[in-house]
Parts: C-alpha cells; sequence; structure tokens
C-alpha cells in the first residue's frame, strides 16, 4: 500500500508541475504520452513484487520440508545401498513326441515310452544385493523355485494334489571390483554364470556354478578390450565312481581368453575361447555328468568299458574346449521393433577322450545285449543363431532363431540346456528353436517358443529294442507361451 501510495503521489505531482506549463493542445498530447508511460512502469514494478512474493513462498515451503526429512527417522545403515529384484514366470507347455518313442514294435510299449503331454509351469525368483566402498565390493543372494536336485530348472509343475512348492538357494556370492584396479573382478560363491563364451549347448541358463573366479578385461585400448579369466569350481565333493571304491572329490577348472570390440559407432564384435578342464567327472553322484547317456555313450578313460563289466561304470573324461563368437549391429533404416541385430556361432570339441572303441558294453544285468549304436568319434558340437530386436521397454518385439548340432559325446551330459535335451542327456541331439517375445509394459512380457528336437544317431538293431536305451527316438515337438513379469 505504501508503494502504491508513493507511486500515486509522484504522478500527481507531475501532472501538477505538467499543468503550469501547458499552454496548448500539444502540451495535452505530451501529457497523456507521459502517463502512460508511468502506467506501464507501475504494471511492471507490480508484476515484479508478485514474483518476489512468489519466490519468498515457495523457499519458506521447501525449507519447512526439509526440516520434516531432517526430523524424521534416518534408515538403518545395513539398509543404504540394499536392492531388492525378482521375477515371476506363467508357462503353458504341450509336448508332443513323434514316431516309436522309446522303441516299441508293433506299437507295444516298452521302456523309455513316452506320450504327449501338456504342462503348467510356474518359476519365483527374489533376491538382495548390497553394495559397500563406493560398490566395489558386492554381497549377494537369491532363492528360487524348482525341484532338488536337477540344477537345470527353476520350474515348478502344477502337479502334486495341490502340495506345496519348495524354494532353494539359487544364488550366494561376495564380488570385489576395485577402483584401483579397472577391469578386474574377484568373486567367489554360488555365483551368476560368467563364462562369456557359454551358450546353450554347454549351460542351461538356470546352472550357477560353485566356485571361484578372476576375470580381468583391459581397459587400455579404447574400443578394443581384451580380457583373460581363471575359474576353480567344486561341482561333487567326496563322491565315488562305484560303491566301496576309492573317494574322489569332482572338480572343473575353467580358462578363458577373449575381447570385445566396437568396430563403428553401431557395431560390436565378441570373441573368446574356454577351456574346461574336468577332474574325476565320473565321480560325481548327483548323476547330471552322466554314466550311460540315453544312447549308451562312453566307455574309455581308466574305469575301462569292456564286455561283462557291469560293475565298472567307465571314467568319463572332458577337456572341453569352446569358441563363440557374437556380431551385434544396428540398422537405423528400419522401424524401431528391427533395429538390433545380432548373430553368434559356436564350436564345442571335447579334447579329452578317445570314444572309438566299446560304446556299448554288454551288460549282464540287461541280458548280455548291448546298445549297439552307430557312433564312431562323436566329441563335437555347434551351433548358430540370429536375433532381431531387443526387450528393455513398453512395445520393444524380439525374433530369434537357432540351429544346434550335440555329437554324442562333446559336452557333459545335463548341465547344456534343458530345452533343447527334450528327454536326452545332452549329446546325440539336434534341432531348431523359435522365439519371440513383446514387452507389454516396461517389466511385463509376453512370449512364445517352439522347439524341434531329434537324435542325430538311432539303433536300428532289432535284437536291442527292448533294452534301456530308446530305440527309435523321433522328433520331439516343445511349444509353449511364457508370461513374465520382472520387480
Amino acid at each position: 500500500m505504501l508503494k502504491q501510495a508513493i507511486v500515486l503521489g509522484s504522478i500527481t505531482a507531475i501532472v501538477m508541475l505538467s499543468l503550469t506549463s501547458v499552454t496548448a493542445a500539444d502540451d495535452v498530447s505530451e501529457l497523456q504520452a507521459q502517463l502512460q508511460r508511468l502506467n506501464a512502469r507501475l504494471e511492471k514494478m507490480e508484476s515484479q513484487t508478485t514474483r518476489q512474493v512468489e519466490k519468498d513462498e515457495l523457499a519458506k515451503m521447501m525449507k519447512e520440508i526439509l526440516d520434516d526429512a531432517k526430523a524424521a527417522p534416518a534408515l538403518p545403515e545395513w539398509m543404504k545401498d540394499l536392492k531388492f529384484s525378482g521375477d515371476f514366470r506363467f508357462r503353458a507347455e504341450h509336448q508332443t513326441f513323434q514316431g516309436r518313442r522309446g522303441g516299441g514294435a508293433g506299437g507295444v510299449a516298452v521302456r523309455g515310452e513316452a506320450k504327449d503331454r501338456n504342462r503348467l509351469r510356474m518359476r519365483l525368483r527374489f533376491g538382495f544385493t548390497k553394495t559397500w566402498w563406493d560398490k566395489q565390493m558386492e554381497v549377494g543372494f537369491r532363492l528360487a523355485s524348482g525341484n532338488n536336485p536337477d540344477p537345470t530348472s527353476t520350474n515348478q509343475t502344477m502337479t502334486g494334489d495341490f502340495d506345496k512348492k519348495p524354494v532353494w538357494i539359487d544364488l550366494m556370492y561376495a564380488k570385489y571390483k576395485p577402483n584401483w584396479a579397472k577391469g578386474l573382478e574377484i568373486a567367489g560363491g554360488k555365483v551368476k554364470n560368467p563364462f562369456r563364451t557359454h551358450t546353450m549347448l554347454t549351460w542351461d541358463s538356470d546352472i550357477n556354478p560353485e566356485g571361484i573366479y578372476i576375470d580381468y578385461q583391459a581397459p587400455f585400448f579404447g574400443d578394443f578390450k581384451p580380457y583373460g579369466q581363471i575359474g576353480f569350481w567344486m561341482v561333487n565333493e567326496n563322491g565315488a565312481r562305484t560303491p566301496n571304491t576309492t573317494v574322489r572329490d569332482t572338480e572343473m577348472l575353467s580358462m578363458s581368453l577373449g575381447f570385445d570390440w566396437k568396430i563403428a559407432n553401431a557395431v560390436n564384435w565378441f570373441f573368446g575361447a574356454t577351456y574346461y578342464k574336468w577332474y574325476n567327472a565320473d565321480a560325481s553322484n548327483g548323476g547330471w555328468l552322466g554314466r550311460y547317456g540315453a544312447d549308451g555313450q562312453w566307455a574309455s578313460g581308466p574305469g575301462g568299458n569292456g564286455p561283462n563289466n557291469a560293475n565298472n561304470y567307465p571314467s568319463a573324461d572332458f577337456g572341453i574346449l569352446e569358441l563363440t563368437t557374437k556380431v551385434g549391429w544396428t540398422m537405423d533404416f528400419l522401424p524401431t521393433p528391427f533395429q538390433k541385430w545380432q548373430t553368434w556361432f559356436t564350436y564345442v570339441r571335447n579334447c579329452k577322450d578317445d570314444y572309438s572303441t566299446w560304446k556299448n558294453p554288454e551288460i549282464p544285468a540287461l541280458g548280455g545285449i548291448g546298445a549297439d549304436r552307430h557312433f564312431q568319434s562323436d566329441p563335437n558340437a555347434y551351433g548358430v543363431g540370429v536375433q532381431v530386436g531387443e526387450n528393455k521397454k513398453k512395445n520393444d518385439f524380439s525374433l530369434a532363431y537357432s540351429f544346434f548340432y550335440i555329437e554324442a559325446n562333446s559336452v557333459v551330459p545335463g548341465f547344456s540346456d534343458s530345452d533343447i535335451r527334450a528327454g536326452g542327456t545332452g549329446g546325440n541331439n539336434q534341432g531348431h528353436v523359435l522365439q519371440a517375445t513383446y514387452n507389454i509394459d516396461d517389466f511385463l512380457t509376453l512370449g512364445g517358443a517352439m522347439y524341434l528336437t531329434q537324435p542325430i544317431h538311432t539303433n536300428d538293431n532289432p535284437a536291442n529294442r527292448n533294452v534301456a536305451f530308446p530305440h527309435s527316438q523321433d522328433m520331439t515337438g516343445t511349444f509353449r507361451v511364457d508370461l513374465v513379469w520382472k520387480f
């Protein structure tokens, strides 16, 4: 009010002074112009005053908010940098087995017979990670559904007369990434699969190996980043090849070299080589390394395996070389869902065993009938695939195709992807995989997949139809729909 009174008083004084000097119409016009200029200045002053009041009120409100925050109780120290994450998956699945599954003559079911099946399955995973020292140190754990002792699946099938479903420890690890050595990572425990070269041929995505590893990726060469990794893995402690024999530990040593190379803004190239050296693999009593595979393979090493040697398991000796390359690129001229592309190729060879003789021993417990397969020397496997699109945010879409060819003795039976085994043990299998995934929301996806798998070799000897090894394993078709919610 005082400011307005002063302004009005000033205007009045100016008007009075001006009247003393006006004697003509031009002077009246000049007075009107002065009044208009003064009025504009008054409006500007009032606007500035209003903005200042608003700023003062906002500052006062912010101070009250900060005072309230300081007065609120602080979070416990152990909860700082603690993150929770997880996912839930609902799956509908149908499997069909073409032809004589299991070797029946004239349609008569025998050992190994399987029918078409429909399953509803669930997966739940949830856990925490905690970091210290400017995120140099990380400790994490995760629980997951699944059925022990299967390490290749976290699925729970809807069955068992509405019984309770178990939850297991899926991850439990500590990781150190020091600031003083950029690119260095040291970790131990039950860890996420750290093998950069791994594909579905060698490792199922649900397997989290147990041991320790050191990984280093050199940061000195710009867009070219070479790496090296070494790991020691405890597979099975205190096992035995056969009952009442020497107790042994099953262990694995992994060594890997390779590089990531950003060739251009739109092109990335990865190449890596990993060697998995296994010790006393056949002493594992978990059953996942295999003794006799689905087609009766195995037969070399110190344990031997000859006719009428029913009580001696073969000494499975693994020295697996894995070579993998991946190339990713962007094509901006395509519609958004189809701009990201990636291809991959992998070759695997078991370098440590010669499976050229005594593939399938005559087993007295089975009436002296051997499996008599067609294997000669089968240590090789390869796979190739392509993916277009990605799944990171709402409305993202991806489509992927893969082909795999896994000879009988090329990989560790039971550890390759459970979906491509389709009832087998990992080896002597080939097939196609087609997948599509759509992001309904940032954290919700709908996907579908089709797996068509079949053996590379089958047994055509009619005398061996009634043995434990399947006689005529024809194509298996697996079709599924997944709804996945990440949180």
